[in-house]
Parts: structure tokens; sequence; C-alpha cells
């Protein structure tokens, strides 16, 4: 898909709320705006560890290219979701204070990991986003096919994610990262990123019942339904996640220096 990015980034700001729960039932609303607080910091992490990874490389390579591309198409997924999370802050949700407090923690671990252990991480968010991508835009996936702002972003986003998410697994093997790094940080990253996506999720139904825009009851149905009509998408997501596991394929491109 191709979307122009000036109407992903301007025109996106421009509504003052959302609609009320874009992604048809309230679950799979929260599902994707809890996806959306994590990314601004997260990734400005993929980014500076794709920059660093690549100057390892022959800069003519096509790695290294493939890497530049990355990097612009990363950017401006920031971007876009930086004005996405500024209309749900809009809405009352204190998306703010936790993009910041992910930014420092993930600042704390760049300081901390060597570049093949900050590879390791961002692999590992690549590959958990793009799993999600593909269950997101496949027929009957969890991503609404009712129009709005926020499916033409969430589908221009993920249809890149899923595109891109090579380059992190070429540099792996284009840094020589080992089997074991690469799964234990995977691990650390899945579960990380599932206790975030969980007490945002958590965070906006608190607020919403709390403000009467949903019930408890509506919650709960939503939930089921999700659990019920979705199973297809469960397991299929539960799929691509474990196929991580899996040795990398060969990769020609790669040429560390």
């Amino acid at each position: 898909m191709n979307i122009p990015q000036q109407q992903v980034n301007d025109r996106h700001g421009e509504d003052d709320t959302f609609a009320p729960f874009w992604n048809d039932t309230p679950i799979r609303t929260y599902l994707f705006d809890a996806f959306s607080v994590l990314l601004p910091a997260g990734e400005q992490f993929v980014i500076s560890v794709v920059e660093s990874s690549a100057l390892q490389l022959p800069p003519t390579s096509t790695l290294a290219d493939q890497s530049r591309s990355f990097v612009a198409e990363e950017r401006a997924h920031q971007r876009a979701h930086r004005l996405y999370n500024q209309q749900l802050e809009k809405q009352g949700f204190k998306v703010q204070k936790y993009e910041h407090g992910i930014e420092k923690d993930l600042d704390a671990l760049r300081a901390k990991l060597s570049l093949k252990a900050q590879l390791s991480l961002a692999a590992a968010f690549e590959h958990v986003t793009a799993v999600t991508s593909r269950i997101a835009l496949r027929s009957g996936g969890l991503l609404s096919t009712s129009a709005s702002s926020q499916t033409r972003l969430w589908r221009w986003h993920c249809t890149e994610e899923v595109a891109h998410q090579h380059v992190t697994t070429d540099l792996l093997q284009a840094l020589g990262v080992p089997y074991w790094q690469r799964i234990s940080y995977f691990l650390a990253a899945s579960a990380l990123m599932t206790f975030d996506v969980l007490r945002h999720l958590h965070g906006f139904a608190r607020l919403d019942i709390a403000r009467g825009r949903v019930s408890a009851r509506q919650l709960r149905q939503a939930t089921g339904r999700l659990l019920l009509r979705d199973s297809a998408n469960l397991v299929l997501l539960a799929a691509g996640w474990a196929a991580y596991f899996l040795p990398l394929k060969t990769n020609a491109a790669s040429g560390c220096k």
C-alpha cells in the first residue's frame, strides 16, 4: 500500500478527537492504541541500533542501503504515532508520562548493553511488530475494515513493517549474533512488550469505565468476542511469534566489515 507521507503525518493530527472505538470494539481499539504508546520511543531505539549496526557494513553494500531506507520509514512511523498519541492525550489518556518512562528505560538499556545485545532486542521488537501487522492486515484480521484516519494510518504502518522486517534479522546475521543471544533477548522483549501493552490497555479501559464511556459488562463482552471471533487470529499470532525460534535463513546481502 502506498499512502502519501504528507497525508499520514498532517491530516491525522487535524481532528480534535478520534471517533469512539474506531476498531469496532473497545478491546480491539485499546489494543492498537496501547501499541501506539510504545512506538515513538520504541522506534527511536530501533532507529539508533540499526544506524549503529549499519556502520559495521561496507557503506555501498545492499544491506547498508536497505538499512538507510528502513531508518527513513521508521522515522515516518515515529512522527505519525507522536501525532496519534497526542490525540489520545486530548481524549484524556495520560499517554505522555508513559512515553517518557519507556524512553528513559530504553535509553538505559542502550547505555548498558553491547551493540549485539541491542540489535537482538531491536530485531525482537521488529519481529513481534511484523507478526502483529500481518494478523492486522489479513482478511478478517484484527484491524477494522471501516474507513477512518486510524485504520489508514495502521494499514500504512503495518504494510511497511511487514516489508522491511527482514532488515534487522539480516543485520543479526551480518554482525554474527549467536542464536542463544537472539532468543534470550527475544523472550525478554516479548515479555516487556506484553506487559506494557496489557498495562496500557488496562489503563484505557479503567479510565473509560470511570467516565462512563463504556461499562465493565461491555468490556467483558468485547473480550469474549475477541477470544471467540478472533481465535484464528490469536492462533496465527502465536504461531508467528514462535517462528522466531527457527534458524534464520541465510542472507547473501550481508557483508560486515
